[in-house]
């Protein structure tokens, strides 16, 4: 191959293990030895080429099959998704690479055709989960070369023109010289990489003199060392290191240029017979695995005295799945324009009078190629109990697709049988064609085994219920998306026939539902907007639907007097334009408060104490609750102090010590590196193979040591205002006195670990993977212990930890459980208190 054949583009097609960054590497590689490249890409996070093929146009870059379309593409770069073995053997790799090949191909009969070899995740061999990968106990560097035949044989099957990129190949001779120290400023393979399986800019560099050598057959060595504009914070590659990598990736690629794929090298599938191909493009798996399920209930509920929880915001990728109805927590409509996806939404199907009163469409607009909703999104894959055997039921007729993680089984009118394995991606419901006279509507999506269960009336997810049941106290406001809410009028809110409670919140009924199974009480938290025909509204069904004993708590909104978001903003606003003062936001709010709760007073007038009335504060602003308590601009008009109308004084009981915050950074990263060097002196003691799985699992174990010292009592990082000591030494009796000096209750309406990256840590996958891993460590169970116990030596009310169940992410680590089938310490210091 010539260097004029890369006078033509560069389409690259994959996931995140290509990403935005790679490509423009290999193009920048090419300009330095003075050929100029243009690359392009079509990315979508985890999706195997199937996928990629049939959705095409949400790549982010560009649609590849309409740039492939254009015949200027020259080379055509091509990964599918891992585990490799699942993808050969479920998602047709061979049939899919052959499509994407014979496009470039039909549109420039002289591109070039590549399989980009990756790998698989640095875990598998150590004994830390992989999931949805059956080889995932066998070691990283072994996979690596049982692989390299099934990448052969995939190329082989794709056509005789379709090439391997040897990227995993490289990785693995890295790995090799790193462990014989020839690679200056490695210590392992682990430093080329930002996580388990995503690579830092220096292995991204090392894959972009891979990629650079097998598309130009030219030698990368002498190639500059810096290929983006700024390196990732330690992740720089020196002139050393990218001599070093170019020498190995010159060599790893003319080695391999040499083998001759074998079409016989592909493995696709040990099942004894292939996936039988069904409507709707996707198949079904030949096994009888669907129709197991774990026990979730033995793992227990809440045994614990005096827990409450928030429960956790309802939405596609919501881990708790609290429903057994899982169309109740679908996104919203999303309405397909003809060159794009999306393009509107539920709002603008209404306001072309295209949904019907319970929000299911009329039709299909002749704007639009489809209407689709997302369930099921990226959920874990050890999520216990949410794989198996689903039956999507709907009225009407028309035309409605399952795909993305949705396996068919059977499909009939009004009727979809699938299986569901949990993962990364959705199962993605698409209406693209409806009878107006009969439209599709109503439909239904549940486990199977679960009909009977519905047919009889219950609502909830037994397996959800199981591991909250024994909870005293559940505060809705997640749930009432009580946050920046629009609702206000009586007519609008949410009703029990809403195709999804996912977008403007649950109704009040089937709130009341659940306080009653459970026999919790519950805490409902009105939107700031709300009227006072809707704020009646509310109060009268909780007093007709509660069950005896149960006792109704009101809030006024959230966080009031938190400026991010719009509800204090709001209150803010209307202060001004009532007494033409700044900064008298809470007094506001604290005033419309007091008239909220009266109407629900007037309500339970004959059963006062079936009502808890909570007006609640900022726990770490002392002073402020003079505004909110006293409220001298309310009282100035005649109208009595805003405490008077109100039984409880609500507080929060977080704890971070500012870990996570950005001046706390160069703390968390000395305690990273300290301890992933204590974790490398003990490796020392192991045979050579099992170290970098020692460093792996022990990387954090003396920085979390530290950082629960530093949440204790802030000796670290100086906070100790925001440690469990300040807590329990300081805030929280300050608060007790604060209430009873009003004559009130205290009550906390939220709780816990608020320890998140925010600035640059956010943005650090290695800082990220730490505080979870502290937020559900043995250290964190014993500072929630301890928090509990402070908290009940001060209030026989409920310690009401936020949320109850949700998958951690950058954005916090806020589930007591990850998923309904964890158990961690955090989780056992709650519901056991253990």
């Amino acid at each position: 191959m010539s260097l004029m054949s890369l006078m033509a583009e560069v389409l690259f097609v994959g996931h995140s293990l290509i990403g935005p960054t790679l490509p423009r590497m290999v193009e920048r590689a090419a300009v330095a030895q003075g050929v100029e490249l243009r690359s392009e890409m079509q990315i979508i996070n985890g999706a195997p080429l199937k996928w990629n093929w049939e959705h095409s146009a949400q790549g982010q870059g560009g649609d590849g099959r309409r740039i492939l379309e254009s015949g200027r593409i020259g080379h055509l770069v091509l990964t599918e998704a891992i585990p490799l073995a699942n993808h050969l053997q479920w998602s047709d790799s061979v049939g899919f690479a052959r499509q994407w090949a014979a496009a470039a191909l039909d549109a420039n009969p002289a591109a070039q055709v590549w399989i980009y070899e990756t790998w698989h995740s640095l875990n598998s061999g150590t004994g830390r989960p992989v999931e949805h990968d059956a080889q995932g106990h066998l070691p990283w560097r072994q996979r690596l070369a049982d692989d390299w035949a099934n990448w052969q044989g995939l190329a082989a099957a794709a056509g005789p023109e379709v090439r391997v990129i040897p990227a995993g190949q490289a990785m693995g001779r890295l790995a090799d010289e790193i462990d014989k120290g020839t690679v200056p400023g490695l210590r392992e393979i682990g430093d080329v990489f930002s996580d388990d399986i995503h690579l830092n800019d220096r292995g991204l560099y090392m894959v972009a003199m891979v990629i650079h050598a097998s598309l130009t057959g030219r030698d990368p060595r002498g190639l500059p060392p810096r290929l983006v504009r700024q390196w990732q914070t330690r992740a720089i590659v020196t002139e050393a290191m990218a001599a070093r990598m170019q020498e190995i990736a010159w060599e790893v690629v003319q080695a391999r240029r040499a083998e001759v794929p074998k079409r016989s090298d592909v493995v696709l599938a040990e099942a004894p017979d292939p996936p039988r191909a069904l409507p709707g493009g996707n198949v079904a798996s030949p096994d009888d695995r669907a129709g197991f399920q774990p026990d979730i209930a033995a793992l227990g509920g809440v045994s614990a005295k005096g827990i409450g929880f928030g429960l956790a915001e309802l939405a596609d990728w919501s881990t708790s799945q609290p429903f057994l109805d899982i169309m109740k927590t679908a996104r919203p409509w999303i309405g397909h324009l003809p060159d794009r996806w999306g393009g509107w939404g539920h709002d603008d199907l209404a306001a072309a009078d295209w949904l019907d009163a319970e929000g299911w469409p009329r039709g299909v607009p002749p704007e639009l190629r489809g209407i689709s909703t997302l369930i099921l999104t990226d959920m874990p894959e050890d999520a216990a109990g949410l794989g198996g055997r689903y039956l999507l039921t709907h009225e009407g007729r028309g035309t409605l697709r399952l795909e993305g993680r949705a396996q068919i089984v059977s499909q009939a009118p009004g009727r979809i049988v699938f299986d569901f394995t949990p993962g990364e991606g959705s199962v993605l419901l698409t209406i693209s064609a409806s009878d107006p006279a009969d439209p599709i509507r109503r439909i239904r999506v549940l486990r199977e085994d679960r009909v009977a269960l519905i047919e009889s009336g219950a609502i909830f997810n037994p397996d959800w219920l199981a591991r909250i049941r024994g909870v005293r106290l559940i505060r809705f406001m997640d749930w009432m998306r009580t946050n920046g809410s629009d609702l206000s009028r009586l007519e609008d809110r949410p009703r029990p026939a809403d195709y999804t409670w996912a977008r403007i919140g649950v109704p009040i009924e089937v709130m009341v539902a659940l306080a009653n199974e459970l026999q919790a009480d519950p805490w409902f938290t009105l939107p700031h907007l709300a009227q006072d025909d809707l704020v009646r509204f509310y109060a009268q069904a909780a007093y007709d639907g509660l069950a005896p004993g149960l006792v109704a708590h009101v809030e006024y909104s959230n966080e009031l007097w938190n400026m991010i978001f719009p509800q204090a903003v709001w209150a803010e606003e209307q202060a001004k334009a009532r007494w033409g003062q700044e900064w008298k936001w809470v007094q506001f709010g604290a005033m419309r408060a007091a008239e909220t709760v009266g109407i629900w007073a007037g309500v339970f007038a004959d059963a006062p104490d079936r009502l808890v009335r909570v007006l609640a504060t900022q726990t770490g602003w002392k002073g402020l609750e003079a505004d909110i308590l006293t409220a001298p601009l309310v009282v100035a008009e005649g109208r009595p102090a805003p405490y008077t109308a109100f039984d409880a004084w609500g507080v929060t009981a977080y704890f971070s010590a500012g870990i996570g915050y950005p001046e706390s950074e160069g703390l968390v990263r000395g305690w990273l590196d300290e301890s992933r060097a204590a974790a490398e002196r003990a490796s020392r003691a192991l045979p050579e193979h099992e170290r970098a799985a020692h460093v792996a699992a022990h990387r954090f174990d003396l920085a979390i040591d530290l950082a629960i010292e530093d949440l204790s009592d802030g000796r670290h990082g100086g906070k100790v205002a925001d440690s469990v000591a300040g807590l329990v030494d300081d805030l929280l009796p300050y608060h007790a006195a604060v209430a009873q000096a009003h004559g009130l209750r205290l009550m906390m309406y939220e709780g816990g670990t608020h320890v998140v990256g925010l600035g640059p840590l956010q943005q650090d996958a290695e800082a990220n993977a730490f505080m979870v891993a502290l937020n559900y460590s043995t250290g964190m169970g014993a500072l929630y212990r301890r928090l509990v116990d402070g908290w009940h030596r001060l209030s026989d009310s409920p310690f009401n930890a936020f949320v109850d169940v949700m998958a951690p992410s950058r954005w916090g680590s806020w589930g007591a459980l990850r998923h309904l089938g964890d158990d961690n310490p955090r989780w056992r210091a709650l519901a056991r208190g253990e």
